[in-house]
């Protein structure tokens, strides 16, 4: 009797892990870093680092998409870097307005075309994404000539710096993100098709469900979500950098995923949990930053954190009595 009651509180506690332990692990950074160093702590300080967030945690509502439908996309960074300097450089001519709208078409495009590579031409998302990778980085080279774009347009920068009722924009548009991600994730049959797709791919086809179709989809969502990931670093930076722009951008936005409790083997994932991932890697290199930490051992940081997300889903997962991959 003891032992049953023992197993039923472990497993309650797994089925809450994503929920408990992440916005915990959150709370003890910012003690943490509040207590090491005064700047932190700082209002200005706290509401910028969360803004920075909304540039990871957008990307991640796609990327989140991707690996519950069992698929991951590497070429997310340089994505980021075409679109940005491509859509910036058309402000002067066309506006604000359409620039944005032709960023968020053109970046959804891209990731239609990934998508219909991998599902037409059947080349597994790895090496269609890893090639991408080096395509639309290249083309933002030679598009710019490794120039930066500076950006002037007040309603492109609004995006990315401006505020509504004292509350930066960019953390309004990531937090309506979610909400409306999570809807079509939880209350949609497309939401309930990703999931399947992701679980088992030949039961979904049996079931009568256009595989092919959810991952084009999919993979067309996370080329929109990259999009508005786009303006809202490029506005708040006020320039477009071929070079900087998106670099190690993919392994941030799959480290959220994955911490935030999606299974790297498709089938399972927490949105939710990816928001508060990313703020959790946002804060903790911000906070590596102010103490004096060598830049290079924040990569270290993030990469242990990224072990640690795989070790917990998996322990997680075995005490539930589930696969995870």
């Amino acid at each position: 009797m003891k032992r049953t009651e023992k197993t039923g509180w472990k497993e309650r506690f797994a089925s809450r892990f994503d929920s408990l332990v992440l916005p915990l692990l959150f709370l003890g950074l910012v003690v943490l870093f509040s207590s090491l160093s005064p700047a932190f702590r700082t209002a200005f300080n706290l509401i910028s680092a969360l803004r920075f967030t909304s540039f990871i945690a957008i990307g991640a509502i796609g990327m989140a998409f991707c690996i519950m439908n069992g698929d991951f996309d590497i070429s997310v960074g340089s994505m980021l870097s075409l679109v940005a300097v491509l859509g910036s450089s058309l402000l002067p001519v066309i506006g604000g307005v359409p620039a944005v709208l032709f960023t968020l078409v053109f970046a959804s495009f891209l990731g239609f075309v990934n998508g219909v590579f991998v599902t037409k031409l059947r080349i597994p998302a790895f090496i269609t994404t890893l090639g991408m990778m080096f395509i639309f980085r290249s083309l933002s080279y030679i598009y710019t000539n490794n120039t930066p774009v500076y950006i002037e347009n007040r309603f492109w920068l609004f995006l990315g710096n401006g505020s509504v009722l004292g509350m930066p924009f960019a953390i309004i548009l990531m937090l309506l993100c979610y909400a409306v991600a999570w809807l079509v994730l939880r209350k949609s049959p497309f939401g309930r098709y990703v999931i399947a797709v992701g679980t088992n791919r030949e039961a979904a086809v049996l079931s009568g469900i256009n595989v092919d179709r959810v991952k084009i989809t999919v993979f067309t969502l996370v080329g929109l979500f990259v999009g508005m990931a786009s303006v809202v670093i490029s506005a708040n930076l006020g320039s477009a950098n071929p070079g900087m722009l998106g670099q190690g951008y993919e392994f941030q936005v799959i480290t959220a995923v994955v911490l935030g409790g999606s299974i790297l083997g498709g089938g399972n994932g927490n949105l939710w949990g990816a928001l508060f991932a990313s703020m959790v890697i946002t804060y903790l290199k911000n906070g590596l930053g102010l103490t004096q930490v060598d830049s290079y051992w924040q990569f270290v940081a993030v990469g242990l954190v990224l072990i640690f997300a795989v070790a917990m889903n998996r322990i997680k997962f075995t005490v539930l009595g589930q696969k995870e991959a």
